[in-house]
Protein backbone atom coordinates (compact mmCIF):
# COMPACT_ATOMS: atom_id res chain seq x y z
CA UNK A 1 0.00 0.00 0.00
CA UNK A 2 1.13 3.58 -0.81
CA UNK A 3 2.14 5.89 2.13
CA UNK A 4 0.62 8.89 2.08
CA UNK A 5 2.11 12.35 3.25
CA UNK A 6 1.61 15.75 2.98
CA UNK A 7 4.41 18.33 2.48
CA UNK A 8 3.43 21.61 3.98
CA UNK A 9 5.19 24.72 2.32
CA UNK A 10 6.43 27.26 4.87
CA UNK A 11 8.75 29.37 3.22
CA UNK A 12 9.31 30.65 -0.30
CA UNK A 13 12.38 33.58 -0.80
CA UNK A 14 14.50 33.82 -3.73
CA UNK A 15 18.21 33.43 -2.42
CA UNK A 16 21.37 35.65 -4.11
CA UNK A 17 24.86 35.67 -4.16
CA UNK A 18 26.19 37.38 -1.21
CA UNK A 19 28.64 39.53 -3.69
CA UNK A 20 27.56 40.84 -7.38
CA UNK A 21 28.84 39.14 -10.30
CA UNK A 22 31.26 41.28 -11.72
CA UNK A 23 30.37 43.42 -15.03
CA UNK A 24 32.94 40.73 -17.55
CA UNK A 25 31.16 37.77 -16.38
CA UNK A 26 27.48 39.01 -16.71
CA UNK A 27 26.98 37.00 -19.99
CA UNK A 28 27.92 33.54 -20.29
CA UNK A 29 27.90 31.73 -23.78
CA UNK A 30 26.36 28.15 -23.72
CA UNK A 31 28.23 25.32 -25.31
CA UNK A 32 26.78 23.25 -28.28
CA UNK A 33 26.69 20.78 -25.68
CA UNK A 34 24.26 22.72 -24.25
CA UNK A 35 22.14 23.54 -26.98
CA UNK A 36 21.86 19.50 -27.89
CA UNK A 37 20.21 19.20 -24.16
CA UNK A 38 17.14 18.85 -23.36
CA UNK A 39 15.64 21.47 -21.59
CA UNK A 40 14.26 19.21 -18.93
CA UNK A 41 15.41 19.57 -15.00
CA UNK A 42 17.71 17.38 -12.94
CA UNK A 43 17.13 16.38 -9.48
CA UNK A 44 18.82 14.97 -6.62
CA UNK A 45 17.46 14.41 -3.25
CA UNK A 46 19.87 14.14 -0.28
CA UNK A 47 18.58 12.24 3.24
CA UNK A 48 19.61 13.25 6.68
CA UNK A 49 18.53 12.02 10.08
CA UNK A 50 18.63 13.88 12.95
CA UNK A 51 20.72 12.43 16.06
CA UNK A 52 19.23 14.89 18.75
CA UNK A 53 15.65 14.41 19.16
CA UNK A 54 15.38 16.90 21.70
CA UNK A 55 14.34 19.86 20.09
CA UNK A 56 11.91 22.20 19.32
CA UNK A 57 11.26 21.94 15.39
CA UNK A 58 10.65 25.02 14.56
CA UNK A 59 13.99 27.01 16.09
CA UNK A 60 15.57 23.68 15.29
CA UNK A 61 14.17 24.38 10.99
CA UNK A 62 14.91 27.86 11.52
CA UNK A 63 18.44 27.99 12.73
CA UNK A 64 19.06 24.71 10.03
CA UNK A 65 17.76 26.80 7.30
CA UNK A 66 19.41 30.08 8.31
CA UNK A 67 22.80 28.06 7.90
CA UNK A 68 21.52 27.01 4.91
CA UNK A 69 20.68 29.98 2.78
CA UNK A 70 23.61 32.01 4.17
CA UNK A 71 26.37 29.71 2.41
CA UNK A 72 23.86 29.44 -0.63
CA UNK A 73 24.38 32.80 -1.17
CA UNK A 74 28.44 32.51 -0.22
CA UNK A 75 27.91 29.46 -2.95
CA UNK A 76 26.74 31.60 -5.57
CA UNK A 77 29.12 33.76 -5.65
CA UNK A 78 31.49 30.55 -7.18
CA UNK A 79 28.24 29.34 -9.20
CA UNK A 80 27.41 32.72 -10.37
CA UNK A 81 25.64 31.45 -13.79
CA UNK A 82 23.43 29.36 -11.35
CA UNK A 83 21.81 32.59 -10.20
CA UNK A 84 21.10 33.93 -13.64
CA UNK A 85 18.54 33.28 -16.41
CA UNK A 86 18.52 31.57 -19.73
CA UNK A 87 17.68 34.19 -22.11
CA UNK A 88 18.34 32.26 -25.18
CA UNK A 89 19.59 28.87 -26.44
CA UNK A 90 23.06 30.03 -26.76
CA UNK A 91 23.19 32.21 -23.71
CA UNK A 92 22.73 33.12 -19.70
CA UNK A 93 22.79 36.33 -18.29
CA UNK A 94 24.20 36.20 -15.24
CA UNK A 95 22.27 39.03 -13.37
CA UNK A 96 21.88 37.45 -10.25
CA UNK A 97 18.49 37.66 -10.09
CA UNK A 98 18.67 34.50 -7.71
CA UNK A 99 17.27 30.69 -7.40
CA UNK A 100 14.11 29.58 -5.48
CA UNK A 101 14.44 28.54 -2.03
CA UNK A 102 11.35 26.57 -0.40
CA UNK A 103 11.05 25.36 3.29
CA UNK A 104 8.83 22.81 4.39
CA UNK A 105 7.42 20.82 6.98
CA UNK A 106 6.51 16.82 6.15
CA UNK A 107 3.84 15.45 8.66
CA UNK A 108 5.85 12.11 9.47
CA UNK A 109 9.59 10.99 10.65
CA UNK A 110 12.42 10.22 8.18
CA UNK A 111 11.98 6.63 9.17
CA UNK A 112 8.51 6.82 7.94
CA UNK A 113 9.78 7.44 4.85
CA UNK A 114 12.97 5.20 4.87
CA UNK A 115 11.64 2.28 5.77
CA UNK A 116 9.56 1.84 2.65
CA UNK A 117 10.07 0.35 -0.64
CA UNK A 118 10.61 3.50 -2.92
CA UNK A 119 7.70 2.61 -5.14
CA UNK A 120 5.34 2.82 -2.06
CA UNK A 121 5.82 6.63 -1.63
CA UNK A 122 6.22 10.06 -4.00
CA UNK A 123 9.79 11.48 -3.74
CA UNK A 124 9.25 13.45 -5.93
CA UNK A 125 7.08 15.82 -3.27
CA UNK A 126 10.00 16.37 -1.88
CA UNK A 127 11.48 18.28 -5.17
CA UNK A 128 11.39 21.24 -6.37
CA UNK A 129 9.42 21.97 -9.29
CA UNK A 130 10.65 19.51 -12.13
CA UNK A 131 9.58 21.46 -15.49
CA UNK A 132 9.86 19.14 -18.38
CA UNK A 133 9.07 21.30 -21.42
CA UNK A 134 10.84 23.88 -23.79
CA UNK A 135 7.90 26.12 -22.61
CA UNK A 136 8.16 25.55 -18.93
CA UNK A 137 12.02 25.13 -18.72
CA UNK A 138 13.72 27.59 -21.14
CA UNK A 139 12.17 30.99 -20.60
CA UNK A 140 13.37 34.38 -18.14
CA UNK A 141 10.37 33.26 -15.76
CA UNK A 142 11.97 30.12 -14.26
CA UNK A 143 15.29 29.99 -12.06
CA UNK A 144 17.88 28.02 -13.22
CA UNK A 145 18.35 26.41 -9.97
CA UNK A 146 15.76 25.48 -6.97
CA UNK A 147 16.27 24.27 -3.37
CA UNK A 148 13.61 22.62 -1.60
CA UNK A 149 14.74 22.00 2.14
CA UNK A 150 11.67 19.34 4.14
CA UNK A 151 12.06 19.51 7.72
CA UNK A 152 10.00 15.97 9.36
CA UNK A 153 8.69 15.84 12.43
CA UNK A 154 11.43 14.27 13.60
CA UNK A 155 14.30 16.81 12.74
CA UNK A 156 15.67 14.92 9.68
CA UNK A 157 15.57 16.27 6.56
CA UNK A 158 15.50 16.13 2.62
CA UNK A 159 17.53 18.68 0.87
CA UNK A 160 16.01 18.67 -2.81
CA UNK A 161 17.77 19.97 -5.38
CA UNK A 162 16.79 20.78 -8.95
CA UNK A 163 18.83 22.63 -12.00
CA UNK A 164 18.15 23.07 -16.13
CA UNK A 165 19.55 20.64 -17.80
CA UNK A 166 20.67 23.07 -20.19
CA UNK A 167 22.96 24.37 -18.20
CA UNK A 168 24.62 21.53 -16.08
CA UNK A 169 24.95 17.38 -16.17
CA UNK A 170 24.84 15.78 -12.78
CA UNK A 171 28.33 16.04 -12.10
CA UNK A 172 28.40 19.63 -12.39
CA UNK A 173 25.09 19.85 -9.95
CA UNK A 174 26.70 16.75 -7.67
CA UNK A 175 30.16 19.27 -7.55
CA UNK A 176 27.54 22.69 -6.64
CA UNK A 177 25.83 20.57 -4.03
CA UNK A 178 29.36 19.19 -2.56
CA UNK A 179 30.88 22.87 -2.65
CA UNK A 180 27.79 24.26 -1.11
CA UNK A 181 27.95 21.71 1.81
CA UNK A 182 31.73 23.14 2.44
CA UNK A 183 30.80 26.38 2.23
CA UNK A 184 28.15 25.49 4.69
CA UNK A 185 30.97 24.01 7.58
CA UNK A 186 33.13 26.83 6.40
CA UNK A 187 36.85 26.83 8.05
CA UNK A 188 38.15 26.25 4.65
CA UNK A 189 36.86 22.87 3.73
CA UNK A 190 38.78 21.19 0.98
CA UNK A 191 35.96 20.60 -0.37
CA UNK A 192 35.23 24.38 -1.70
CA UNK A 193 36.48 24.57 -5.16
CA UNK A 194 36.85 27.13 -7.61
CA UNK A 195 34.76 25.88 -10.70
CA UNK A 196 35.27 26.71 -14.11
CA UNK A 197 32.72 28.63 -16.46
CA UNK A 198 33.19 28.79 -20.29
CA UNK A 199 35.51 26.17 -21.12
CA UNK A 200 33.13 23.89 -22.91
CA UNK A 201 31.49 26.95 -24.72
CA UNK A 202 35.10 28.29 -25.74
CA UNK A 203 36.15 25.01 -27.41
CA UNK A 204 32.53 24.61 -28.51
CA UNK A 205 30.93 27.78 -29.65
CA UNK A 206 27.47 27.51 -29.72
CA UNK A 207 25.51 27.66 -33.31
CA UNK A 208 22.42 29.65 -34.44
CA UNK A 209 20.40 26.57 -33.64
CA UNK A 210 16.53 26.87 -33.34
CA UNK A 211 15.07 26.98 -29.57
CA UNK A 212 14.80 22.25 -29.61
CA UNK A 213 10.41 21.62 -29.76
CA UNK A 214 11.70 18.63 -27.11
CA UNK A 215 9.25 17.71 -25.04
CA UNK A 216 9.72 14.80 -22.24
CA UNK A 217 6.91 12.67 -22.88
CA UNK A 218 4.08 11.81 -20.52
CA UNK A 219 5.02 9.33 -18.73
CA UNK A 220 2.22 6.59 -18.70
CA UNK A 221 2.08 2.56 -18.15
CA UNK A 222 5.32 2.35 -16.65
CA UNK A 223 6.82 1.14 -13.96
CA UNK A 224 10.74 2.01 -12.20
CA UNK A 225 12.62 -0.39 -9.38
CA UNK A 226 15.35 0.44 -7.43
CA UNK A 227 18.20 -2.55 -8.02
CA UNK A 228 20.74 -2.76 -5.06
CA UNK A 229 23.90 -4.78 -5.88
CA UNK A 230 26.23 -5.01 -2.38
CA UNK A 231 29.73 -5.58 -3.02
CA UNK A 232 29.97 -9.57 -2.38
CA UNK A 233 27.48 -9.59 -5.41
CA UNK A 234 29.16 -7.11 -7.69
CA UNK A 235 32.61 -9.32 -7.13
CA UNK A 236 30.68 -12.43 -8.48
CA UNK A 237 29.09 -11.01 -11.10
CA UNK A 238 32.29 -9.74 -12.24
CA UNK A 239 33.57 -13.27 -12.26
CA UNK A 240 30.96 -14.44 -14.56
CA UNK A 241 30.96 -11.44 -16.91
CA UNK A 242 35.04 -11.96 -17.55
CA UNK A 243 36.53 -13.51 -20.38
CA UNK A 244 39.42 -13.88 -22.56
CA UNK A 245 38.26 -10.27 -24.42
CA UNK A 246 37.48 -8.45 -21.19
CA UNK A 247 39.65 -10.06 -18.41
CA UNK A 248 38.88 -7.56 -15.76
CA UNK A 249 35.48 -5.74 -16.08
CA UNK A 250 34.37 -2.88 -14.35
CA UNK A 251 31.83 -3.16 -11.80
CA UNK A 252 29.79 -0.54 -13.95
CA UNK A 253 30.02 -3.11 -16.92
CA UNK A 254 29.03 -5.56 -15.09
CA UNK A 255 26.17 -4.95 -13.20
CA UNK A 256 24.90 -2.72 -16.69
CA UNK A 257 25.29 -6.49 -18.72
CA UNK A 258 23.47 -7.72 -16.64
CA UNK A 259 20.80 -4.66 -16.41
CA UNK A 260 21.04 -4.75 -20.37
CA UNK A 261 20.61 -8.83 -20.32
CA UNK A 262 17.52 -9.23 -18.43
CA UNK A 263 15.91 -6.10 -19.60
CA UNK A 264 16.22 -7.75 -22.78
CA UNK A 265 14.95 -11.09 -21.88
CA UNK A 266 11.74 -9.59 -20.49
CA UNK A 267 11.51 -7.68 -23.47
CA UNK A 268 11.56 -11.00 -25.65
CA UNK A 269 9.30 -12.45 -22.93
CA UNK A 270 6.43 -10.21 -23.14
CA UNK A 271 6.63 -10.75 -26.81
CA UNK A 272 5.68 -14.68 -26.48
CA UNK A 273 9.76 -15.15 -27.38
CA UNK A 274 10.35 -13.09 -29.89
CA UNK A 275 13.66 -12.12 -30.17
CA UNK A 276 15.37 -8.66 -31.62
CA UNK A 277 18.70 -7.32 -31.75
CA UNK A 278 19.27 -4.66 -29.06
CA UNK A 279 20.90 -1.22 -28.59
CA UNK A 280 22.27 0.11 -25.31
CA UNK A 281 23.18 4.31 -25.69
CA UNK A 282 25.45 5.14 -22.76
CA UNK A 283 25.91 8.38 -21.75
CA UNK A 284 29.44 9.00 -21.16
CA UNK A 285 31.44 12.12 -19.15
CA UNK A 286 33.91 13.42 -21.64
CA UNK A 287 35.82 15.44 -18.88
CA UNK A 288 39.07 12.80 -18.16
CA UNK A 289 38.74 11.66 -21.68
CA UNK A 290 40.39 14.79 -23.37
CA UNK A 291 43.65 14.88 -24.59
CA UNK A 292 45.07 17.64 -22.89
CA UNK A 293 42.57 17.03 -19.57
CA UNK A 294 40.21 19.68 -19.51
CA UNK A 295 40.19 21.31 -15.52
CA UNK A 296 38.66 18.88 -13.50
CA UNK A 297 35.79 21.54 -12.45
CA UNK A 298 34.59 22.45 -16.04
CA UNK A 299 31.17 23.18 -15.26
CA UNK A 300 28.00 23.16 -17.61
CA UNK A 301 27.15 19.90 -19.88
CA UNK A 302 30.33 17.92 -21.60
CA UNK A 303 28.59 14.30 -22.06
CA UNK A 304 27.92 12.32 -24.98
CA UNK A 305 26.61 9.14 -26.23
CA UNK A 306 28.43 5.94 -26.75
CA UNK A 307 26.53 3.09 -28.32
CA UNK A 308 26.71 -0.77 -27.86
CA UNK A 309 24.82 -3.37 -29.85
CA UNK A 310 24.02 -6.98 -30.05
CA UNK A 311 23.44 -7.48 -33.80
CA UNK A 312 22.16 -10.66 -34.51
CA UNK A 313 24.78 -12.83 -33.34
CA UNK A 314 24.14 -11.43 -29.87
CA UNK A 315 20.33 -11.78 -30.09
CA UNK A 316 20.89 -15.00 -27.24
CA UNK A 317 20.17 -12.97 -24.37
CA UNK A 318 21.86 -15.59 -22.35
CA UNK A 319 25.39 -14.11 -23.81
CA UNK A 320 26.61 -12.07 -20.43
CA UNK A 321 30.13 -12.36 -21.46
CA UNK A 322 29.09 -11.23 -25.34
CA UNK A 323 27.24 -8.16 -23.70
CA UNK A 324 30.23 -6.94 -21.31
CA UNK A 325 32.74 -7.71 -24.71
CA UNK A 326 30.16 -5.38 -26.95
CA UNK A 327 30.08 -2.74 -23.81
CA UNK A 328 34.13 -2.87 -23.84
CA UNK A 329 33.94 -2.81 -27.37
CA UNK A 330 32.19 0.23 -27.58
CA UNK A 331 33.86 2.05 -25.27
CA UNK A 332 37.35 1.35 -26.76
CA UNK A 333 35.62 2.54 -30.34
CA UNK A 334 34.00 5.70 -28.62
CA UNK A 335 37.69 6.48 -26.98
CA UNK A 336 39.77 5.94 -29.98
CA UNK A 337 37.59 6.86 -32.66
CA UNK A 338 34.78 9.44 -31.59
CA UNK A 339 36.87 11.37 -28.95
CA UNK A 340 39.52 11.81 -30.92
CA UNK A 341 37.24 13.47 -34.01
CA UNK A 342 35.60 15.74 -31.24
CA UNK A 343 38.75 16.66 -30.40
CA UNK A 344 40.22 17.51 -33.77
CA UNK A 345 39.36 20.36 -35.94
CA UNK A 346 36.03 19.23 -37.15
CA UNK A 347 34.94 18.86 -33.97
CA UNK A 348 31.66 20.09 -34.39
CA UNK A 349 30.89 17.77 -37.39
CA UNK A 350 32.17 14.58 -35.43
CA UNK A 351 29.49 15.50 -32.65
CA UNK A 352 26.62 16.44 -35.18
CA UNK A 353 27.67 13.50 -37.05
CA UNK A 354 27.65 11.04 -34.06
CA UNK A 355 23.72 12.78 -33.01
CA UNK A 356 22.94 11.73 -36.55
CA UNK A 357 23.80 8.74 -35.73
CA UNK A 358 21.92 7.84 -32.52
CA UNK A 359 18.81 9.24 -33.90
CA UNK A 360 19.27 6.67 -36.56
CA UNK A 361 18.70 3.62 -33.99
CA UNK A 362 15.72 5.88 -32.08
CA UNK A 363 13.77 6.30 -35.36
CA UNK A 364 14.24 2.92 -35.91
CA UNK A 365 13.08 1.76 -32.53
CA UNK A 366 10.63 -0.82 -33.69
CA UNK A 367 13.76 -2.58 -35.36
CA UNK A 368 16.13 -2.63 -31.99
CA UNK A 369 15.17 -3.22 -28.06
CA UNK A 370 16.59 0.08 -27.60
CA UNK A 371 17.74 1.43 -24.01
CA UNK A 372 19.66 4.24 -22.59
CA UNK A 373 22.11 3.76 -19.33
CA UNK A 374 23.95 6.45 -17.05
CA UNK A 375 26.73 6.23 -14.64
CA UNK A 376 27.37 8.55 -11.37
CA UNK A 377 29.12 6.39 -9.52
CA UNK A 378 32.30 7.93 -8.25
CA UNK A 379 30.82 11.27 -8.54
CA UNK A 380 31.24 11.97 -4.54
CA UNK A 381 27.35 11.96 -3.72
CA UNK A 382 27.30 10.76 -0.32
CA UNK A 383 30.05 13.67 0.91
CA UNK A 384 27.57 16.64 1.17
CA UNK A 385 28.02 17.20 4.85
CA UNK A 386 26.33 20.56 5.76
CA UNK A 387 27.64 20.73 9.54
CA UNK A 388 25.11 18.02 10.58
CA UNK A 389 26.73 14.32 9.29
CA UNK A 390 26.78 12.73 5.64
CA UNK A 391 23.33 11.81 4.13
CA UNK A 392 22.07 9.18 5.04
CA UNK A 393 20.65 8.05 1.32
CA UNK A 394 21.06 9.93 -2.38
CA UNK A 395 18.03 9.46 -4.38
CA UNK A 396 17.09 10.98 -8.00
CA UNK A 397 13.26 11.29 -8.77
CA UNK A 398 10.59 9.22 -9.11
CA UNK A 399 10.78 8.04 -12.83
CA UNK A 400 13.44 8.20 -15.28
CA UNK A 401 12.31 7.73 -19.18
CA UNK A 402 11.28 4.50 -20.18
CA UNK A 403 13.99 1.71 -21.11
CA UNK A 404 16.63 3.53 -19.18
CA UNK A 405 18.68 3.24 -16.09
CA UNK A 406 20.49 5.15 -13.96
CA UNK A 407 23.88 3.89 -11.44
CA UNK A 408 24.67 5.17 -8.22
CA UNK A 409 26.94 4.60 -5.43
CA UNK A 410 25.41 3.31 -2.41
CA UNK A 411 26.56 4.95 0.70
CA UNK A 412 29.76 2.76 1.28
CA UNK A 413 30.49 3.58 -2.15
CA UNK A 414 31.18 0.05 -2.82
CA UNK A 415 27.29 -1.36 -3.54
CA UNK A 416 25.73 -0.28 -6.47
CA UNK A 417 21.94 0.91 -6.42
CA UNK A 418 20.24 0.88 -10.31
CA UNK A 419 17.15 3.06 -10.87
CA UNK A 420 15.05 1.22 -13.80
CA UNK A 421 12.15 2.39 -15.41
CA UNK A 422 10.54 -0.56 -17.89
CA UNK A 423 6.94 -0.83 -19.30
CA UNK A 424 4.98 -2.31 -16.79
CA UNK A 425 4.24 -5.59 -18.82
CA UNK A 426 8.29 -6.14 -19.33
CA UNK A 427 8.82 -4.98 -15.52
CA UNK A 428 6.89 -7.85 -14.79
CA UNK A 429 9.00 -10.20 -16.17
CA UNK A 430 12.02 -8.40 -15.59
CA UNK A 431 11.89 -8.50 -11.36
CA UNK A 432 11.15 -12.17 -11.24
CA UNK A 433 14.48 -13.12 -13.45
CA UNK A 434 16.53 -15.76 -11.24
CA UNK A 435 19.86 -14.64 -12.37
CA UNK A 436 18.46 -10.91 -11.69
CA UNK A 437 17.28 -12.13 -7.74
CA UNK A 438 20.94 -13.78 -7.66
CA UNK A 439 22.87 -10.37 -7.88
CA UNK A 440 20.52 -7.82 -6.95
CA UNK A 441 17.75 -6.99 -4.26
CA UNK A 442 14.92 -5.25 -5.90
CA UNK A 443 13.75 -2.76 -4.46
CA UNK A 444 14.37 -2.90 -0.95
CA UNK A 445 13.62 -0.06 1.71
CA UNK A 446 16.85 2.69 2.18
CA UNK A 447 19.40 1.44 4.41
CA UNK A 448 18.74 2.45 7.91
CA UNK A 449 21.57 2.59 10.69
Amino acid sequence: MAMEFNVEIIHKETIKPSSPTPLSLKNLKLSLFDQLTPPNYLPLLYFYPNYDPHHDIDEFAKARSLQLKKSLAETLTRFYPFAGRIVSNSLIECNDEGVEYIETRVNCHLHDILKQRPHCYSRNKLLPPLYDSITEALTDDHCILMVKVNFFECGGMAIGVSISHKVADLFTLSTFINTWAAMAQGNGNSNVIDPEFGTFSSLFPPMPLPNSKFQVPKVENVATRRLVFDASKISMLKAQAASRDVAQPSRVQAVTGLIWKCAMAAATSNRGGLKKPSVLHQVVNLRRKMNPPLPEYSMGNFVHGCISKTGPEYCETELMQGLVKQLSDGIREFNENKVRKIQGRDGVSAILESLKEMGSYYSKKEEFDLYISSSVCRFNLYVADFGWGKPIWVSVSDVTPTNSFILMDSRDEEAIEAWLTLNVAEMAFFERNEELLAFASVNPAAVIP
